[in-house]
């Protein structure tokens, strides 16, 4: 049974039949967001057994496939768009994948034979859908990854030319989190296109951090030495974890450090600052660095009022003794 809606995207009320779909009819979608984040750069170069293949290979997938078996089929309908006798998922890739596993696993349990969906026989263009999914995924409640949402607010920025304006108040984010976005987003892409390996695109993240630091950012933009260092970095994988480009700038200043990441890794360089300065590791020497400071920085008007309060030289002899009695158990002197 098929029920005629409609839709309103960009002004247009675009019409639409809800119906229940077979799984067997649907075709994944290459050009998916988050279909490409998986095929990276070979989205044109691969065929529907592969897209299959690796979406199922994703644990949440997995994970998402035993929801559905739990609540007895898919139940928020797919985005379909009519092609000949076919249907393409233009939104709902994971859910096909997920439940035509299922069905395989169950051929003869029809609550996985067909799924509910939202048809579009032609009407849907490619803007139309590109903000049709911002509205789910990038200021819905079930948002995309990082990635998925910065090459979507690409798309929607430079491909179908909305303004930050747009963009601010369509997606609901800030505008310097529109600018991250884009920012890391096209970093990331001259980094692919360099190092053009599908796998590099799981990448992203190291970039999006490095956009998330205003410093950081324009240096990879204004100086081709760093973007060329940080790449290098990157495709070597001698940072692991996005949160370590957060260390850079400290790892830079440190000739020693820098040389130790760019031949070993993060591990060396930490290993070479925390040697340089012990309070990077430690917080018994991180307290001690802070009241060092402190100290040194001692106000004036403190200073006056040792004589007049007994309980603030009281602090001051304790901290003495207690240094005292470490450097005497340490066997060491000052």
């Amino acid at each position: 049974m098929k029920t005629i809606e409609s839709i309103r995207i960009q002004g247009r009320d675009i019409p639409f039949t809800r119906r229940n779909v077979s799984i067997e009819a649907i075709d994944l979608d290459p050009k998916n967001p988050r279909v490409q984040y998986l095929v990276g750069q070979r989205a044109s170069g691969v065929d529907q057994q592969d897209l299959h293949d690796l979406i199922w290979a994703k644990d949440s997938v997995k994970a998402l496939a035993d929801s559905i078996f739990q609540n007895g089929g898919v139940y928020e309908p797919l985005i379909l768009q009519v092609t000949g006798n076919r249907f393409v998922a233009r939104e709902g890739n994971c859910r096909t994948v997920a439940d035509r596993h299922l069905a395989e696993e169950h051929p003869d349990d029809v609550r996985f034979a067909m799924v509910p969906a939202m048809v579009f026989e032609g009407e849907l263009t490619d803007e139309d859908l590109a903000v049709l999914l911002a509205d789910m995924h990038v200021a819905g409640k079930i948002q995309w990854d990082a990635y998925e949402q910065a090459k979507h607010v690409s798309d929607l920025a430079n491909r179908y030319h909305k303004t930050f304006d747009w963009l601010a108040s369509h997606l609901r984010l800030s505008r310097s989190k529109i600018q991250e976005l884009l920012s890391a987003h096209k970093a990331a892409t001259e980094f692919m296109t360099a190092h053009p390996q599908p796998g590099n695109v799981r990448k992203f993240s190291f970039f999006h951090e490095l956009a998330k630091k205003k410093a950081l950012r324009e240096m990879l933009e204004l100086d081709p030495s760093f973007k060329q260092r940080f790449h290098k970095l990157i495709a070597e994988e001698r940072l692991n974890d996005s949160k370590q480009v957060r260390d850079l700038p400290i790892i830079f200043a440190n000739p020693e450090a820098a040389k130790a990441l760019e031949l070993k890794g993060y591990a060396e360089a930490q290993r070479v600052l925390v040697q340089a300065d012990p309070s990077l590791e430690s917080n018994v020497f991180a307290a001690i660095k802070n009241a060092t400071e402190k100290l040194a920085a001692f106000p004036a008007n403190e200073l006056g009022e040792l004589k007049s309060n007994p309980q603030k030289l009281i602090l001051l002899r304790n901290l003495h003794r207690s240094i005292q009695d470490v450097t005497t158990l340490a066997g060491v002197t000052l």
